[in-house]
């Protein structure tokens, strides 16, 4: 009797969840020359919609439906990851005199604003998925509130797995081009300001 109430007890294990974190790696080289070179940029707080400063790895349809993956989270929410790598990416570029978290103490010349609108993944009826991240950067003065510079950054890859496998993958494919395309910008911004003086 009691072997067969011990065969018949419940499964009460639940798979644990996984969390991800993005994995990306820019071979960034410091700056021989800089228009920004004496000055100190305050990297502010990312704004972005709500649900992109959660943990939820969200998608959606061809046919605009929208879900969560109920077994993968985020271990850190996405603003946050990418404000870390940007903040790693322009420190080693060199850019600036020094780069600062948005609570330092410290005095800035500089914000760096940033507002991300679009990092999503959408799998398609024939079982692939795109990924799609939209943001903007904004160079500005920190006392005239005047606008230096600013880059719409709009990226997209196509090809990838119907999963969080593939939403993973083309992530760290967008924000690696993403973290070059910033250094870039800054660099060809002082070009810039250097031919118009």
């Amino acid at each position: 009797m009691t072997v067969l109430f011990v065969g018949c007890s419940l499964q009460t294990t639940v798979p644990p969840v996984a969390k991800y974190l993005l994995n990306v790696k820019v071979d960034t080289k410091p700056s021989k020359v800089s228009c920004y070179r004496d000055k100190v940029v305050r990297v502010a707080q990312i704004d972005s919609p709500m649900i992109l400063a959660g943990r939820t790895i969200i998608y959606s349809t061809d046919k605009g439906q929208s879900y969560s993956y109920t077994k993968s989270r985020w271990m850190e929410s996405v603003t946050n990851q990418l404000s870390v790598m940007i903040m790693q990416t322009i420190t080693h570029k060199a850019i600036f005199k020094d780069v600062i978290p948005f609570r330092s103490l410290a005095d800035n010349d500089l914000i760096l604003e940033t507002g991300l609108y679009d990092f999503s993944q959408v799998i398609h009826d024939d079982g692939s998925s795109s990924v799609h991240l939209l943001l903007k950067v904004r160079l500005v003065e920190q006392y005239s509130r005047k606008i230096v510079t600013n880059k719409l950054f709009e990226l997209k890859k196509d090809g990838l797995t119907g999963d969080v496998d593939g939403a993973i993958e083309g992530y760290n494919i967008l924000v690696r081009e993403l973290l070059k395309g910033i250094d870039q910008w800054l660099e060809e911004s002082c070009s810039q300001a250097n031919d118009a003086s």
